[in-house]
């Protein structure tokens, strides 16, 4: 069984589109699944910060609930 915690996430423009939607996990690594403008994607990334500049119309970070 996978022990990681984890919190799934999208990111939105004012229209509330989905602009990118990823995992972010405990320990702050953040795992980028799908983008927009790139379609899906295995980016990595050691936090959220960097994740937010992806593209310059991101509006809203929503975090999608879970059942763990």
């Amino acid at each position: 069984m996978d022990a990681k915690r984890r919190r799934y996430f999208h990111l939105e423009n004012t229209e509330g589109e989905r602009l990118a939607y990823g995992v972010l996990y405990n320990e702050g690594n953040v795992q980028v699944l799908w983008r927009a403008d790139h379609g899906y994607a295995a980016e990595q990334y050691s936090s959220l910060t960097p994740v937010l500049g992806l593209m310059p119309n991101i509006a809203l970070l929503r975090f999608e609930d879970s059942d763990e």
